[in-house]
């Protein structure tokens, strides 16, 4: 697998995290953990699926996956190709109308969202580029149609949320919704049509990429688990559980995964 990664244009700055384009060679299975942003891709070459049990599903070759609190396992043909824009947390909004939350879990074809008239314009584009920056260039292009469609000024009380949760992941809902002025289900409601998930859910996503990122062979559970906001070990090996379906130890020596 070969991922390339560019750095937004300073129009898209604020909105996108990253671009990245992946190929592979071969066949390749990877975990995909979850992550604290939309991502939407656009497939150029090959197809891809996801495997969830006995279950199979064709990614769509344009495609925007929500926010999500397991990690999904994903099977790519050789010969694939796809260019992503990964979100940052709470700015998709500025892209798609429906609330991010109705999104959570989801993954959808892009032209549920946009305009399908749009959405096949960029891919001939990006499928008649020539190389990689040209890729993105195309992709930079149409989130400029999209953002210039729609007036959103974002939502401050949000953002004071997402930053204290990054600053401190183990921070707890109620005293931060207080240092707001709002009650917990207000502050959960306008998170959630703005992030596409709870502010426990994002912090619990956050922890665990922390996690995963910082870890190097040898690296004690107990320090992993502290330095990445959860309480305790016990913590920590709960919490991957339920996100990745084994003990951290077992995982981090035998998974291939994606952050």
């Amino acid at each position: 697998m070969q991922v390339h990664a560019f750095a937004p244009t300073e129009a898209l700055a604020l909105f996108v995290r990253a671009f990245e384009i992946i190929e592979a060679d071969g066949a390749m299975e990877k975990l995909l953990i979850p992550e604290t942003g939309l991502i939407l891709g656009f497939r150029y070459a090959g197809s891809s699926s996801l495997v969830e049990g006995a279950t199979r599903l064709e990614v769509p070759d344009h495609v925007v996956t929500g926010l999500r609190a397991t990690a999904r396992r994903m099977v790519t043909a050789a010969g694939s190709g796809i260019v992503l824009a990964k979100f940052r947390d709470g700015a998709a909004g500025a892209f798609f109308d429906p609330p991010l939350h109705q999104l959570f879990g989801a993954t959808l074809p892009l032209e549920e969202l946009v305009d399908p008239r749009a959405v096949e314009a960029a891919s001939a584009s990006i499928r008649a580029a020539r190389d990689h920056r040209a890729r993105v260039d195309a992709l930079e292009r149409f989130l400029l149609a999209q953002r210039a469609r729609r007036d959103w000024p974002g939502d401050p009380v949000v953002g004071a949320a997402l930053r204290a949760i990054r600053a401190d992941p183990s921070l707890r809902v109620a005293p931060l919704a207080g240092d707001l002025g709002l009650s917990v289900d207000g502050l959960e409601k306008r998170f959630r049509r703005s992030v596409g998930a709870s502010p426990k859910q994002v912090a619990s996503i956050l922890r665990l990429r922390r996690a995963l990122g910082a870890h190097r062979p040898g690296t004690p559970l107990t320090r992993l688990a502290l330095d990445a906001g959860y309480y305790d070990q016990a913590h920590f090996i709960r919490q991957v559980v339920a996100a990745v379906g084994v003990a951290p130890r077992a995982f981090l020596q035998a998974a291939a995964f994606c952050l």
